[in-house]
Parts: C-alpha cells; structure tokens; sequence
C-alpha cells in the first residue's frame, strides 16, 4: 500500500530510514546489494522526497490479515445461519437465502480487531 514519506531520522547503525505517514518506517538504504539512492545522503535530496510515496510492506501485511479475518468471520456467520436454517426447516433456497442475509448484518468489527492488535 503507498504511503507519503513524512520525514527522515537516522537508526542506530546511522542508516537513513523514512518515516511514513502511516506511522510505519522503511530503511532507505544507499549501499548494494539494496537500492542505490544517492539522494538519501544529502539534506537537500531528503527534502526533494518528502511527500513522495513508498510501498509500506507493514499496511499490506495489515490488511492482508484483516482480510482474511473478516474472510472467517464471514464464512462462519453464513455457514451458521446455513445450519440453523436447515434445523428451522428451511429449503436449501431458504437457507441460502437466510445464510445470505446473514453476511450483511455479521458484526466485523471483532474481526478487525483481532487482526490489528494481533489477537
């Protein structure tokens, strides 16, 4: 997910490292085998990048892991109104139907939760 770099500081082996405005942060390394960036080494061409955007890998492996926690969540409120509707006595169109509705009323905000604090 792109991010706006929001500000520069040096970690404790003096590497440059971005600060993003997502409140994440990614080495700006200018030393093969990583990404030759000359510009990281001078204040001036630190400022000429503010604002500028970056892959942030932390947001993605987020939102990966909120996806797949609403993705389960979802799955098990269909599958429990599925069953349910089959003990009520449902047709298999009802319960589909039932198992459906479902998915617009499931309560994801647990999900998310979970998924952002690691739960």
């Amino acid at each position: 997910m792109k991010q706006r770099i929001s500000g520069f500081h040096l970690d404790s082996e003096s590497h440059w490292v971005a600060d993003l405005a997502c409140g994440h942060r990614q080495h700006m390394r200018h030393q093969p085998p990583w990404q030759e960036r000359p510009w990281i080494l001078t204040e001036e061409g630190r400022r000429g990048r503010l604002g500028s955007e970056l892959e942030c890998k932390r947001c993605d492996e987020v939102g990966r892991a909120i996806a797949e926690a609403v993705r389960e969540t979802l799955r098990a409120a269909a599958s429990q109104a599925y069953e349910e509707g089959g003990l009520s006595g449902l047709c298999a169109e009802g319960r589909w139907e039932l198992a459906l509705d479902t998915l617009g009323t499931a309560d994801l905000m647990p999900a998310i939760h979970r998924a952002l604090t690691g739960e």
